[in-house]
């Protein structure tokens, strides 16, 4: 149970530890829907206290109101929450908690300046919450109040030093608005406090990227990737990072490590390693490719780069049967191929279909083409 919860029941329940063990001719539901709820039943205690008969003389109203919004809270139940605190509040109860309390509904539902009012409410009771910090810094930032956000989370981060969550808040803010280098510095700096999580040594290495401190952000994820070797993001992360910075070829060897745990990557390591000038490898990774229609398209793109031309028509029909002709840039590719192999009624068939006016040029110039070596067509391939 939270601190804040065990507030609260204590207030509720301050005098009730004698309630079971006296004899009662009627049943308390007030008394019975917040022993219910502390206990972590909720429905049962929403179920008590629907048996209340709220005209009934001798109800506290401020308790009512109170336990049904706390039920409220924990069955999801946010406008209802935000109604049954704001009617204990009428009710006369005076606990500052309760507003905290209404402001984590209203965060619920969105509703952020209220949220802030609610806070605001709970006076000095609060201060020494570092939710009701966070809640606060989140509705401001959520508002576009930017500098009200960090000012609340870098005050909070001095009344609690040794709780590193404010500054960690921080960190991600700033990588939402897009001060990367900031962020950056800033991260370090609470990495050198905490045994960071491996989802921060992704957002600070990202962060560096951004501002492109490739360098930086390489040695920083290196060593995460060296922590956390079974963590792909920070994997992925730095294959990003390499690609960036100009090294398609690294990239892709760190994607077809990932790739033997995330089979769906086998693709996009085959598709960087054509790019790094590796065909052969790619074509390797490609046959590893479970995606069949991907699989189809990027090995026609390898083969054609592999000047096997024979190979990428004789794949026709299997591009058929996927239903993968309909992609121009297969048809012309096709066309190109049995072009080479002096095939010209296939590559005439095949250019016919095209519509696409770059495609269509294309078409045109291998038409051309055709026709210079149309008497002998070997000296096409």
């Amino acid at each position: 149970m939270s601190r804040l919860n065990l507030l609260l029941w204590v207030l509720l329940l301050g005098a009730s530890s004698s309630w079971a063990a006296e004899v009662i001719d009627e049943v308390d539901y007030v008394e019975l829907a917040a022993l219910l709820a502390r206990d972590g039943e909720s429905q049962k205690a929403a179920d008590a206290l629907a048996k209340v008969d709220l005209a009934a003389e001798g109800v506290d109203l401020a308790k009512y109101h109170t336990v049904a919004g706390l039920v409220a809270l924990d069955l999801k139940q946010l406008a209802q929450a935000v109604e049954s605190f704001a009617a204990a509040i009428s009710a006369g109860q005076v606990d500052p908690l309760i507003h905290l309390y209404r402001a984590q509904a209203l965060f619920g539902l969105e509703r952020y300046d209220e949220v802030i009012k609610a806070i605001d409410a709970a006076g000095d009771a609060v201060s020494g919450l570092s939710g009701a910090w966070l809640m606060r810094a989140h509705a401001n930032w959520m508002l576009d109040r930017k500098q009200a956000a960090m000012d609340t989370l870098a005050e909070a981060a001095q009344r609690f030093p040794a709780n590193t969550s404010f500054q960690r808040r921080q960190v991600f803010y700033l990588i939402e608005a897009g001060l990367y280098q900031q962020a950056a510095d800033l991260g370090r700096d609470y990495l050198q406090r905490v045994e960071g999580k491996p989802e921060d040594f992704v957002a600070i290495g990202t962060a560096l990227r951004r501002a492109r401190s490739f360098d930086e952000a390489l040695g920083f994820l290196e060593q995460a990737r060296l922590q956390h070797p079974q963590d792909d993001a920070i994997s992925k992360a730095l294959a990003q990072t390499w690609l960036e910075k100009g090294n398609a070829y690294a990239a892709a060897e760190i994607l077809a490590e990932v790739a033997e745990r995330e089979r769906s990557l086998f693709a996009e390591s085959a598709e960087l390693f054509r790019r790094a000038g590796h065909p052969m490898r790619a074509l390797m990774l490609n046959a590893r490719v479970e995606d069949s229609e991907r699989k189809l398209k990027q090995r026609v793109g390898i083969l054609v780069e592999l000047k096997r031309f024979e190979q990428v028509a004789g794949m026709e029909s299997e591009l058929y049967r996927a239903g993968l002709l309909a992609d121009e840039d297969l048809r012309y590719a096709l066309a190109y191929a049995f072009f080479r192999g002096g095939n010209f009624e296939a590559v005439e068939r095949h250019l016919s279909a095209l519509t696409r006016s770059d495609l269509f040029r294309k078409a045109t110039e291998l038409r051309r083409l055709m026709q210079d070596c149309s008497g002998q067509r070997w000296t096409c391939g």
